[in-house]
């Protein structure tokens, strides 16, 4: 009898193990293999709206500003601020550090089709530590700013 509760154990042991396998394997290669597709454009959105702020187009080494930000008549500039010798746009984040809203600056690199939150001020700048990015979306939760990329996935079908 105690035989045949070892055999159970250990055939359970091999099952869950060779599941985590299998769960592990299915999740790298969705992690790495899937989502690394190459980036033809990544969208920066203020806000709730549906529509992008501003748009990096990384085939045309292009950088187009679809709308402007509202912001307070405190503020001197004009949001979105785009700097094509530094590569980069500054918004005009939602967090206040003693009434005043903070900056998100977002670096791009139209060679590495990357985009990276590179200057913000949040609780604990979470936001600049995502890192580069080259197609999973960015979240700037506190400044209400998200980066999310746009692939060319062609296909060809036989017919």
């Amino acid at each position: 009898m105690e035989e045949k509760k070892t055999q159970k154990t250990k055939r359970d042991l091999y099952l869950i193990v060779g599941l985590f396998v299998i769960l592990g394997g299915i999740f790298i290669y969705f992690q790495f293999f899937k989502t690394q597709q190459e980036a033809s454009r990544a969208h920066i959105y203020y806000g709730s709206t549906s529509d992008p702020i501003v748009t990096i187009d990384f085939q045309k080494q292009q950088v187009t500003v679809n709308h402007i930000q509202s912001v307070p008549n405190q503020y001197d500039n004009v949001y979105p601020l785009i700097d094509e010798n530094q590569h980069t746009v500054t918004l005009l984040g939602d967090y206040e550090i003693n009434g005043v809203r903070q900056i998100v600056v977002i670096t791009y690199d139209f060679g590495l089709r990357t985009v990276q939150i590179t200057e913000e001020q949040s609780p604990n700048n979470i936001c600049s530590r995502e890192g580069v990015s080259n197609g999973k979306p960015l979240i700037c939760l506190p400044n209400r700013v998200r980066v999310e990329f746009e692939t060319n996935t062609e296909f060809d079908f036989i017919t």
